[in-house]
């Protein structure tokens, strides 16, 4: 059972969409994917800077930036555009919802991108995806 449906069950509540205002941010690129590093220790990956190395020339190829998403003390990854610190939660809605893709661990963008319909490639590692996966996604997605 998905953690939202069990909260929902044991609060008598029911699940719906969430909403979070979008707030401009100006970003220098049109087409762009998003990236999201950082949770729990337990939910980090350490090979973000290989695997962005690994696309970057194929997206290049096709004019897409990869933006990073975060907070003020996470690490840049080489050649993202860096955001870290430098956004609201809102500013981050508004970058995420005009991505191609969003890319990055279990956290809370990977949601906000569910619930925007948004291509996600996430890395689960200590829960089942069943439970605690991209709730509002379509699975192709």
């Amino acid at each position: 059972m998905h953690l939202l449906d069990l909260y929902s069950h044991a609060s008598s509540s029911k699940v719906d969409k969430p909403y979070i205002l979008s707030k401009y941010f100006p970003l220098n690129c049109d087409k762009y994917i998003t990236l999201h590093t950082t949770s729990k220790e337990t939910k980090s990956y350490q090979f973000w800077d290989e695997v962005i190395q690994l696309l970057l020339p194929i997206l290049r190829k096709e004019n897409i930036s990869i933006v990073q998403i975060g907070g003020k003390g996470e690490l840049p990854i080489n050649g993202c555009i860096h955001t870290m610190g430098a956004t609201s939660i809102n500013q981050s809605v508004h970058i995420l919802q005009n991505s191609l893709l969003h890319l990055g661990c279990d956290s809370f963008p990977i949601h906000i991108c569910s619930s925007l319909n948004k291509k996600i490639v996430g890395l689960y590692s200590n829960n089942y995806i069943s439970n605690v996966g991209p709730y509002w996604s379509k699975p192709e997605d």
